[in-house]
């Protein structure tokens, strides 16, 4: 009876090892890290201004995009919007026309009214125009103008 219990035992035994998985070398496991990076930006743009008189060509400071992180085929959009006109505070009939370039003041650039960047640092250095004729013209008083910067997160 002995025999046979342990006949059974074994062969119990043998069963369980044979239904048992065995893993080797070839069991791969996988493990994923991820992580998530949000856009951010920080765009800086010129603060107020004023244009001493007779003055033809004044620095007007510079649109930088100060951090970035972007995604790929993104950019950042800067857009002016003004009416380029200097208007009398007595008299809004009573106007100075300026415009703003894309350059430093002692240098001739194109007229800027949008500029696109995608990285850290990038810029654009603006400059108010204003011409002898217009500043002859001018009636005596204080003038002022608003330049509306809209900053964009949109596709290149």
């Amino acid at each position: 009876m002995k025999n046979r219990i342990a006949l059974g035992v074994s062969m119990m035994m043998l069963l369980a090892m044979l239904a048992m998985p065995v893993s080797a070398a070839d069991d791969n496991r996988n493990a994923v890290i991820t992580t998530e990076v949000a856009p951010a930006y920080i765009v800086t743009i010129p603060t107020n201004m004023r244009v001493p008189f007779n003055q033809l060509k004044t620095d007007f400071g510079a649109v930088t995009l100060t951090k970035a992180q972007l995604e790929p085929n993104k950019c950042v959009k800067v857009t002016m919007q003004c009416d380029n006109l200097l208007d009398n505070k007595a008299d809004a009939e009573k106007t100075i026309p300026y415009t703003i370039y894309e350059c430093k003041a002692d240098a001739t650039g194109n007229v800027f009214t949008t500029a696109s960047y995608l990285s850290a640092g990038e810029k654009t250095d603006l400059t108010i125009g204003i011409t002898q004729d217009d500043w002859n013209k001018a009636y005596a008083g204080e003038y002022e103008d608003t330049v509306t910067f809209q900053i964009e997160y949109t596709d290149q």
